[in-house]
This record gives structure tokens, sequence and C-alpha cells, in this order.
């Protein structure tokens, strides 16, 4: 139905067009028996039919119907016309907020605005209702009349929600908040409550001050990284003081903690900073454009005698920073994985006992796997940069305390330090990449990133062989310094200085979660020497403190170290479980592989390592061009060809083992673990964070790279079991016993773990597009 022209509705006058969009027009119309000019929303012909939509529009009547506020449109009466659903609503005579010019709106109207504004969103916080939708085009202003103010009124609770409901970003999975207003709880599907609407609110404030959302671009994964991850941009005028700057900044705090408790509490703060000095008294700006309207930039302006301030731009590429963070994820790994090839120099450098030179290697993994839960928090509260920069400076101090140490206790005493800054380094690489990409675009960034930290893997022996066969082993140490100052240079420039946050202590959950990892990983890594009957029990129970652990986030009722919504969610659970599996299984193959090259071929480390370098070359280059294609893919698609083909691979090793020398079967081999790792570690990476906000992105990494490192640990223990029990040697090749069988049985070990992870990604779950989505048709009106 068309009523441009005029025309009946139910009864109701049609007497012109107020607005009209992809969604619905609004008319001016009069009341068939009342003296009153109401406006009648009624929903297009073309999407009635929608199920959504149609629902949306009806829960509008529905919840607006329980509030009564005279800063809340009220609804009048409803019905269904041709098809087509309606609503009467009170007619507000004015305009809406979005369309106000900038350079006329003093600072003292704006913030009266949105305190207008504030006490209705108080009032439908009070009733159990979030607008989740505040944006100046949903504000009307009602003319000023003589002896009566200009008055704000919030208006469109189509996408509403109970409070009392599970109030996810949808219910359906479909983006329905303007993007440039959305809150980053909203981004990150999370639940809300009424602080999203605070921070919504804030932003319209900015708005309305600067003529542009706080993060408009022309790309909406920017916008959407904005939110998540940047600080909130000087406001571009210099009558805007500086508490009032700081009031909108903490009221769109990451961290919905650190907000006001209520609206009201921020519209008051605002109202009060707005009376405090600015930099200069403001003169009157000179005509500008209109309100620019979605992700369009903002013309320059400024008073007169002022240089114009720069406006916005987009936000930073966020490339640079995750090379840089890739770039130090390899090195922090390169140099640690590495030492197993000095052992046996360290061991007769320092005439050192067997014992001491296992505490050497077993210290170094302890200290970088157990506090990397503690270290990922310590990135949210002091910045990931800051943290990040503190661990290489301790990476590099260890590193040279092994180059100097005149006794294997001092080198312990170094490697420790080495491996506490390298648990520093890593959370802060993937939490920086978590903090600048939104969920659904991370794909091609965690793929470089997981692809660096597998191809460490396969260089660290090539580096380790090189460098200790041709100088001995203290050059090997002596890396570390240069690249830490790659580290420092590459983070300094490149990463920016993200937002500290102000997460939640908990100091019981630090307790839980480091005693776990410490007494798991210790008696995995001296199950083999002091044998299963002590270490076996002390496991399990390093296992259960660690499950306790979790549990206990996921109960919590207050403030946790991890976000409840990844705990809640399958993906989280199966990717971090299928990542620990990987890492096993995968360090197994290449023990194999390098075992049978170099024990029973006899082919020496050098040779062998440097065989290995195709499939690090493979690894870098796909990784990130299959993370990038998974974000448009079945959650199960990558993993699964990942796990069957590593699977085959291992399969095939145990058969050709003692059949084919060549080492031609090396390059194969490593470069389709190369493939295997593309598939897997950005994939899964992605998978296990996508419900990780920004404001645990560290812990979130922590955990993630707790399971890596446990999984190692493993994977190490797999082998040694292997080749005891079955051919009665250790890793040296010392004893009688059958060597070939115990590589053909560590092989098919992992073949089968790999077989159950292939089967277990059918229990993934397609990702919730929200993180990234388009924008939406009634946002693009």
């Amino acid at each position: 139905m068309d009523f441009s022209q005029g025309g009946m509705l139910a009864g109701y006058a049609i007497e012109g067009v107020l607005g009209q969009g992809g969604m619905g027009s609004v008319y001016r119309a009069r009341h068939p028996r009342l003296p009153r000019v109401v406006a009648i929303k009624l929903l297009n012909h073309d999407v009635s039919g929608d199920p959504e939509l149609r629902a949306r529009f009806d829960r509008e009547a529905d919840i607006v119907a329980r509030l009564d506020h005279p800063g809340i449109v009220s609804v009048h009466d409803r019905g269904v016309e041709g098809g087509q659903p309606w609503l009467a609503m009170q007619f507000v005579e004015g305009v809406d907020a979005g369309r106000l010019d900038p350079a006329t709106m003093s600072v003292e109207r704006a913030v009266r605005i949105v305190a207008d504004i504030a006490a209705a969103l108080d009032y439908a916080h009070s009733r159990g209702v979030l607008h989740r939708d505040v944006k100046p085009a949903n504000i009307l202003l009602t003319s000023a009349e003589a002896g009566r103010a200009e008055r704000a009124v919030l208006t469109d609770f189509g996408i509403a929600r109970l409070l009392t409901a599970n109030t996810q970003l949808t219910s359906t999975g479909t983006f329905t908040a303007t993007l440039a207003y959305a809150s980053p709880e909203q981004l990150s599907g999370v639940p809300v409550d009424h602080r999203s609407d605070q921070y919504s609110l804030a932003c319209t404030l900015f708005a309305l001050l600067s003529g542009r959302a706080p993060f408009a671009a022309t790309d909406p994964g920017q916008v959407v990284a904005g939110h998540l991850a940047m600080p909130v941009p000087p406001l571009p005028r210099p009558d805007v003081s500086p508490p009032l700057h700081a009031v909108i900044a903490r009221a769109m705090a990451k961290n919905p903690a650190e907000r006001f408790g209520s609206a009201g509490e921020f519209a008051a703060a605002a109202l009060q900073a707005a009376s405090a000095p600015a930099y200069a008294a403001p003169q009157p700006y000179p005509p500008m454009s209109p309100h620019p309207g979605w992700g369009a930039p903002a013309a320059p302006f400024g008073p007169a005698g002022w240089p114009a301030p720069p406006a916005t731009g987009p936000l930073p590429n966020p490339w640079p920073a995750t090379v840089a963070m890739a770039v130090g994820f390899l090195f922090a790994l390169l140099v640690p994985l590495s030492i197993s090839s000095a052992l046996p120099s360290m061991m007769s450098g320092f005439a050192a006992h067997a014992s001491d030179v296992a505490w050497f290697s077993e210290i170094g993994v302890l200290c970088m796997t157990v506090p990397l839960v503690v270290t990922g928090w310590l990135g949210e509260r002091f910045g990931p940069r800051n943290i990040y920069l503190v661990g290489v400076g301790l990476f590099m101090l260890g590193s040279l305390v092994c180059v100097v140490a005149p006794g294997i206790h001092v080198a312990i005493a170094g490697t420790a330090v080495q491996g506490l800054g390298t648990a520093l380094i890593i959370p802060q690489t993937m939490a920086v990449i978590l903090r600048l990409l939104p969920p659904g675009r991370r794909g091609a960034a965690l793929g470089l990133w997981g692809g660096c930290g597998a191809a460490a893997v396969l260089l660290a022996r090539v580096v380790g062989a090189v460098l200790v066969d041709s100088f001995g082993w203290r050059p090997l140490f002596l890396l570390a310094l240069p690249f830490g100052l790659i580290m420092i240079v590459s983070a300094a420039a490149m990463v920016p200085a993200l937002p500290k946050l102000r997460p939640p202590a908990d100091p019981v959950g630090v307790l839980l979660a480091g005693a776990g990892v410490l007494v798991l990983v210790w008696s995995l890594g001296r199950g083999v020497e002091q044998g299963w009957t002590i270490c076996g029990p002390g496991a399990i129970v390093g296992l259960a403190v660690f499950a306790l652990f979790l549990f206990l986030q996921a109960r919590a009722s207050g403030g946790t170290l991890l976000p409840k919504a990844a705990l809640r969610d399958r993906n989280w659970w199966i990717a971090s479980v299928l990542t620990l599996a990987a890492t096993a299984a995968l360090g197994i193959a290449l023990t194999v592989l390098v075992l049978h090259r170099e024990v029973v071929q006899g082919f020496a480390p050098t040779t062998t390592a440097l065989l290995l370098v195709p499939g690090a070359l493979v690894t870098a280059v796909l990784a990130p061009i299959l993370g990038n294609a998974a974000d448009r893919t079945p959650p199960a698609v990558f993993p699964a060809i990942g796990f069957v083909t590593a699977a085959a691979a291992l399969v095939g090793l145990a058969v050709s083992m003692g059949a084919y020398d060549s080492p031609l079967l090396v390059v194969l081999f490593g470069m389709v673990l190369g493939v295997v790792s593309a598939c897997l570690w950005g994939p899964l990476a992605a998978l296990a964070t996508d419900t990780v906000p920004a404001e645990h992105a560290g812990t979130g990494g922590g955990i993630y790279l707790t399971m890596r490192n446990v999984g190692s640990t493993i994977g190490a223990v797999v082998v040694n079991v292997a080749l005891s029990s079955v051919s009665g040697v250790v890793v040296d090749g010392s004893g009688d016993g059958d060597l070939m069988a115990a590589l053909r049985a560590a092989a098919l070990t992992a073949a089968a773990v790999l077989l159950v992870c292939a089967l277990t990604t059918a229990f993934l779950t397609r990702r919730n597009p929200v993180a990234a989505p388009p924008v939406p048709a009634y946002a693009r009106q």
C-alpha cells in the first residue's frame, strides 16, 4: 500500500510522509476519534513476510507498551492492514538528533540531550528492558516552545530485549544493531546488560559533538576493530574540556565493569564536566556540511583563529602489528626449542651430571608454560605491548646469563629467566591480534601467527644443529640478543599502545591454574625417568586441579580470568582440546622422523635439519592463506583435512621405515607437516578465540598457549614411553631393543589420535558471523 499521497489506514487519515526506509515507512496521521496527530509506522509489504522482521516489529509494540516515561515515544495502537503490520505512536514535532549540525551544537545542549535520554534508559532498564540501538537517529527532539525547553525523546525499540531473556547480540545470527554505535560486548556476541546502552549513549554524545561516530570508517571491519580495541579518539573541538572527554572515555570503556553504574551516573558526570573550563573560550563555528552519517568522514572544522583539528582517520592497519607479533612469536620460541640440540655439548662442557642437564631443559619448559594465564592477565592490566617489551628484556637477560654461565647451575638460573621472559612474550603476541581484529576476520592473522610458531618448531632443529656443530652451544643463546633487538624495535614501531584494561583479580583462579599446570607438566616430564607409580597420579592430580579451575571460572558469579562466553562455547572446548592433541601428535611425528633419520639411518643432525627447511617455508606461506579461507568455510573443513592428511602421512612413514632411505622422503614428509600445520593452527586458533572479547584477550591467549605447550610435553612423553616399553631404549639410541618397532608404535599411536581428532571436528558448529557483518539494510537508509 502506498500512502505517499494520503489515504486512510485502519481509520487513521494519512497526512504526509515523515520518513521511508528499507524496512518500512513512517507517516503523519490524524486519529479517527480524537483531535490528535500520531506517527504511524508501517512495515513494508516486501518484508512483512520475514519472520524475524515481523517479530521485531511486534516486539517493539509489546515492549514500548510496558513503558510509560516522558522520554520514551509511546505506542497508542497497532494492527495489520493488507498483511502489513502497523503501529500508531506518539508524534514528536521536531527532528532527530542525527540531523543536527555539530557546528551549531553547543556542549551544553549535547550533554542536555544525552541527560534526557539517560533518564529514559534508566527507566527502561529498571523495567528490565535494554534498547540495544541507541544512536542519534533514534533520538527525537521536540521543538522548543514558549515556556517549554527542547526535550529529547527515545524511539525505535525494535531490537530491544528483556533483561530476563538471554541478551545475546541476536537470536538468529544476523546483526541488527548499528555498527557505528554498538558496544564491544554486542560485537563480541557475549551477553549484554544495561552498560551496553551506556556505551552507545557515550558514542552518541561523541557524534553530537563531532559530527561523526567515534570509529567512523568506510570499512565495517575497521569500525568493529575500533570498538573492540582502539582508544577513544580525541574530540576535534577546543571547547570540550579534558574532564568531559575523560567522562566519555570512561563510559566507552571496553570492559563494562569500568563504565559508570548507570546511564544516569554517566549523564550526571557529563553535566558536571561540561561546566569545567575548556582549552579556550569557543568562538562560533563556520558553516559545515550536515551530519555525514554512516561511515562517511566529517569535514574538519574549528573556530576562527584556530587551525582545523584533523579528523580522525581510519583505524590503523592491523597487519604491521600482526607481522611484528608473529615474528616475535617465532623468535621467542626459536631459541628455547633449539636447546635440545645443545644439551650433549653442555653436559660435556660443564662436566655436569645427566640429571642436572635434564633439569636445565625441564626448568625452561616449566617457566614458559606455568605462568601463561597470569602473564596474559598482566597484558590486559598493563597493556600487551608493555608486558611484551618487559618479556623481551627478561628473554635477553636470561639468554645472556646462559652465554656467560661458568657452570650448569648458573645456566639453569639463566634458562629459568629466559623461560619467564618467553611466558611474558607469547600471550601478548596473540592478545594484540585478538584486540586489533574482530572475530570472523582473524583467520589470516592467526594463520600467520600459528604458522610462525609451527615454523619455529621445524627451524629450531636447523638453528640448533648448525650453530652447535659449527660454534658450540653458547652462540645458540647469544642469538637471543639480535632477536630481542628486532622484537623491541618492531614492537615499538609497529604495535599500537592498546588501552590498559582493568581485568578482575582472581587470586584463587591464578593459584589453581598455575598449580594444576605445574604439577601436570612436571609429572609428565619426570614420568619416564622416575616411574609412573609416582608421576602418573601426579599428572592426574594436576589435570584435576586445572579442570577445577575451568569449572570454577564457568560457575563464578563475579569477575573471572576467562570469559564465560568462551567457557560455555562448544567450539572453544573442542578447538582447545584439538590444539593440545594436534601439538602432541605432530610433535611425535617430527620426533619419529628425526630419530629414524639420525639413529637408524645414521645421518648427521645438521643434514636432517636442513631437509626440514622446505616444510617451514610451506607453513609460513600457506598458513595465512588457509586461515583467511577458513573464515569463509564451515569450521570443520580445514582442521579435518589437516588431521586426516597427517594421519595418512604417519601411517605412510611407519610403513616405509627401512624400505626407503632417500632424503627426499624427509623433505616430502616435512612439507606435508607444513601443509598440515597451515590447515590446523590458524583455523583452530580462530575457533578457540571467537568468543574471547578484547578484555579477556590476554588470559584467553594464555589458556590457548598453555594447551599447546602441554600438548608438546605430552608428545615427548609418548615417544619416550614407546621407546622404553617396546624396545628398552631411550631417545639417545642406547640399548639393544627394536628401535624400529618403537618408532612405528609411536607413529601409529599419533595417527590414531589424529583420526580421532578428525572425527571430533564434526562437532564444531558454524561460527556466528556477527563480528564483521555487512551494514544492515535499515542502517544504510
